[in-house]
């Protein structure tokens, strides 16, 4: 299969928004720890929020947030469950946001649905300009070395490159495949680096790579 575009990766998720809502609650725990350590009504950027499982938590624990996503259909059900919070849909690539407007941005288990390398600095380059110069985001990624990624997901990826899967979602009776781009040891901090971000934390976290990341200078 080709490498989707990112219009065609928001309407895979819009066609599985119900049930990857019911399936995905529970919070990160990475998530948790950042958000404790924030001031306050903390302004937080939820990218890529999904149906507001992150968001929820956020404003529970007392910040303001601004959620953002492609897919159409999981905003609606974001909304639904949390009038309180913001919810705009956009693209990773180009935040419909001013410069500098957050001091704290979360970007959980987003980057790695984007198709191309350009695109995944380009959205690190958005990151890096709507956060505040004194500002923290957490980004996290897929990682490449995941145990879970075996021969049934390199049946559906031939011919993609280095860590490009497509993955089978399969719920509501139906399979519908997701790109992904898992990363590999040293990927996520290198493209902080690329878009102007300092790495403060950068750890592996069950399957995936965890970068606590601020503007540089």
């Amino acid at each position: 299969m080709p490498l989707p575009t990112r219009g065609e990766i928001a309407r895979i998720y819009d066609e599985i928004a119900t049930d990857y809502d019911r399936l995905r609650r529970r919070p990160w725990p990475e998530v948790l720890e950042f958000a404790d350590s924030l001031s306050s009504r903390t302004l937080i950027a939820d990218l890529g929020c999904g149906s507001g499982r992150h968001a929820k938590v956020l404003v529970e624990g007392g910040h303001d947030v601004v959620g953002l996503d492609a897919s159409p259909r999981l905003l609606s059900i974001a909304r639904r469950k949390l009038p309180r919070a913001a919810f705009v849909l956009g693209d990773l690539c180009a935040l419909p946001f001013r410069d500098a407007a957050f001091p704290a941005l979360i970007a959980v288990a987003a980057i790695h649905h984007l198709p191309s390398e350009s695109e995944r600095v380009t959205a690190m380059r958005e990151i890096a300009r709507v956060l505040r110069p004194t500002g923290r985001a957490l980004i996290t990624a897929w990682s490449l070395d995941d145990s879970d990624i075996g021969t049934e997901h390199d049946a559906h990826s031939a011919g993609l490159g280095p860590g490009d899967v497509w993955v089978p979602w399969r719920a509501g009776g139906k399979e519908v495949l997701r790109f992904y781009h898992l990363f590999a040891e040293g990927e996520l901090p290198r493209l902080a680096g690329a878009a102007g971000l300092h790495v403060g934390k950068y750890f592996r976290s069950t399957d995936n790579y965890v970068a606590v990341v601020g503007r540089r200078g």
